[in-house]
């Protein structure tokens, strides 16, 4: 008896787990900027217009060039920052960042958790469209990308949904 319920369990983990997969990849279509791919792109929910929300994405680079994203823009924001938080005082700091480094065979994680994030100053939900909302990223080198961003309420489940 306890042989077929292992045997039961073992084939709805094997039946749901590529499913699973799946599912996640169905959720983000591809981005890129040239040779940089933009995944795990998602933005924390509100319902309210006019707060400050913040939205990650993982950068792969895949050439022995580094480059550079030097900006982000939206039409569901008045402006859009590239924060870094710096704990070396006393008490953290919100520091608004010109640039960040995209490493040559590398990649640039701006992940809930980490202490950068891109904040989204005056953000407007009513441009949200399919639970999604665009933003344009521009680089140095690869110039610049629009990308679809997922709305979540909680970023960090959302960026472990990918793994």
């Amino acid at each position: 008896m306890l042989t077929r319920r292992i045997a039961t369990i073992a084939l709805v983990l094997l039946l749901t787990v590529p499913s699973m997969a799946a599912a996640r990849q169905a959720l983000e279509v591809p981005a890129s900027a040239g040779p940089l791919d933009l995944s795990r792109r998602v933005l924390r929910h509100v319902e309210e217009t006019g707060q400050d929300v913040a939205a990650y994405v993982r950068i792969r680079n895949g050439t022995p060039v580094a480059d550079e994203l030097i900006a982000v823009s939206c039409a569901c924001a008045q402006r859009v920052e590239l924060h870094r938080i710096d704990r070396s005082g006393e008490r953290p700091n919100m520091v608004s960042d010109a640039a960040w480094s995209v490493p040559a065979r590398g990649e640039l994680a701006v992940r809930p958790g980490s202490p950068l994030h891109f904040m989204l100053i005056g953000y407007d939900p009513s441009v949200a469209r399919d639970g999604k909302v665009r933003l344009m990223l521009t680089f140095r080198e690869a110039g610049s990308v629009e990308a679809d961003f997922a709305l979540t309420d909680d970023s960090a489940a959302a960026w472990g949904a990918f793994d």
